[in-house]
C-alpha cells in the first residue's frame, strides 16, 4: 500500500504485499570483514540511504520473496551476513566461495537467532517511530464516518498500518521462534508451546501461513542438520 498510494492514489482495504522499512548497518556489526556482504540485497527493495550511513530494506513477510517490492528474502540474507561469526564466516568461504549470496540460505541455529533479534530490533524501533499504534489506527479505520472508504485520509492510514502490521509480525516471528532454536531435536521443538502455537495458527491468515512457511523451510531443517 505503500507504493499504491503516491503512485495510483489509493489503498487496498486488505493487501498481504505490506511492507515494512527495516533500517540496518551497512557494515558487519563487529567489524569483520564480509567480502560479499555488498553483493547482498541489491535489488529496489533494499537500498542505502543518502549519507551512507544505514541500509534500509523493505519487506514482506514473506521471507522467500526476492527482488522488486519484496524483500524478504533480502532482508534475512543480509541480516545473517551483518551477525556472522569468524569462524562462521571462515566455514562458508571454504565451503562456498564461488557463491555471490552465500547468505540466501540458512547458517546456523545460532546465526539464524541473531539475524531474527537483529530484524527485531530495527522492526521495534520503526515502531515506535510512528506517532499511532496500530490499534489507534485500527479504531480509525472502524469509523468510516470520519475515515470514508476511498478518502486521502482513509488511504493514508491504511498505508501506515500496513507498514505497522508487517513490522509487528516480524517481532512475533523472532519471539516466537527464537526460543526453538535453543532446541536439539525435532522432539524437543514439537513439545515446546512456541511449537503449537504456530501449528494451530490459521493458515489462511498471514501469520499462519508465512510462520508455518518459515518454520517448516527454516527451522526443522536447520534443528534436524544440528548446525
Amino acid at each position: 500500500n505503500d507504493s499504491f498510494l503516491p503512485f495510483y492514489g489509493f489503498c487496498l482495504e486488505r493487501n498481504e504485499f505490506n511492507q515494512g522499512r527495516f533500517v540496518l548497518p551497512v557494515s558487519h556489526i563487529n567489524g569483520l570483514k564480509v567480502p560479499f556482504l555488498k553483493k547482498i540485497a541489491v535489488s529496489r527493495c533494499a537500498y542505502e540511504s543518502e549519507d551512507g550511513k544505514v541500509k534500509n530494506i523493505d519487506a514482506t513477510t514473506d521471507t522467500e520473496a526476492s527482488g522488486s517490492k519484496r524483500g524478504g528474502k533480502e532482508l534475512l540474507s543480509y541480516c545473517r551476513a551483518l551477525v556472522l561469526q569468524k569462524d562462521e564466516l571462515r566455514r562458508m568461504m571454504k565451503r562456498s566461495s564461488k557463491m555471490k549470496r552465500p547468505t540466501e540460505a540458512p547458517v546456523s541455529c545460532v546465526n539464524e537467532a541473531r539475524a531474527l533479534d537483529l530484524i527485531r530490533t530495527s522492526a521495534l524501533r520503526a515502531l515506535e517511530a510512528f506517532k499511532t499504534t496500530i490499534e489507534e489506527d485500527e479504531a480509525i479505520l472502524n469509523n468510516e464516518s470520519s475515515a470514508p472508504r476511498f478518502s486521502w485520509y482513509r488511504n493514508a492510514v491504511l498505508a501506515r498500518i500496513g507498514e505497522k502490521r508487517t513490522l509487528r509480525h516480524y517481532i512475533r516471528l523472532a519471539e516466537a521462534i527464537n526460543p526453538l532454536f535453543e532446541c536439539k531435536s525435532i522432539k524437543e521443538i514439537s513439545s515446546r508451546q512456541e511449537f503449537l502455537d504456530i501449528r494451530s495458527a490459521n493458515r489462511s491468515t498471514e501469520w499462519g501461513y508465512y510462520a508455518n512457511k518459515y518454520l517448516d523451510k527454516v527451522v526443522i531443517p536447520l534443528v534436524k542438520s544440528g548446525k
